[in-house]
């Protein structure tokens, strides 16, 4: 009798142990572990969400009139937009973070053999354009063509390419058109079906990567980025 009491004394002392473990340590351990997992899960939801669309509402359809450079040219831009998307609807009490000094680079490749073209700084398409700049600033912003800030649920343009309906080929357009009166023979387009890839990067320290196919036709209505 004396003996089962003792084994029943033990085991009650033993898992008296394990409980003021679970209870002091263990427990408040685990709570704060994922109380930090939470933390951490919020902040990388709160980053940048950058989403990039193709469609007739992003391109520029432009008919310039006589007084222009190109007057008498209609010219269509062929553009992405470029949007930083609210958060999911159970948590818009949570504030999604403005996509920072977002900059763009833009590779082409020939779809036929998927050979690399052109790879170029994107430009957009509401920074200041070059021959609105002062003489000494328009090398620098060709080299380094200006970033954009994007707000939560706002939208930025990202120029492509440009079309003009005397043409049968196309051009990639970024800054270093306007010094070839928007024909730069080193980024001609014949036409064919071409894989354009779409790299941003933000100050956040978010980057967002995005293909799609380009067709070049004959004419401007026979063009799209899909």
């Amino acid at each position: 009798m004396k003996e089962k009491i003792e084994m029943i004394l033990n085991w009650f002392v033993k898992n008296c142990a394990r409980i003021d473990f679970l209870n002091k340590i263990l427990i408040p351990l685990c709570i704060t572990i994922f109380g930090i997992w939470i933390t951490l899960l919020v902040d990388r939801m709160r980053l940048p969400n950058l989403e990039i669309i193709v469609g007739e509402k992003a391109n520029s359809d432009n008919e310039y009139p006589n007084s222009h450079p190109h007057g008498g040219e209609r010219w269509k831009f062929f553009r992405v937009l470029v949007r930083n998307k609210p958060m999911p609807l159970i948590l818009r009490w949570l504030p999604r973070e403005t996509a920072e000094n977002c900059r763009a680079v833009v590779k082409f490749k020939k779809n036929k053999d998927k050979k690399d073209l052109f790879t170029i700084k994107g430009r957009w398409s509401s920074t200041p354009e070059i021959p609105h700049l002062s003489q000494e600033n328009r090398l620098l912003k060709t080299l380094h063509p200006d970033p954009v800030t994007i707000p939560c649920d706002n939208e930025e343009f990202l120029d492509i390419i440009a079309k003009c309906d005397l043409d049968e080929e196309a051009y990639v357009w970024n800054n270093e058109a306007y010094f070839e009166e928007w024909r730069p023979s080193k980024y001609k387009l014949e036409k064919g079906n071409y894989e354009v890839s779409i790299y941003i990067t933000t100050q956040n320290g978010k980057s967002f990567v995005k293909k799609f196919k380009l067709i070049i036709g004959d004419n401007i209505e026979d063009t799209s980025l899909e």
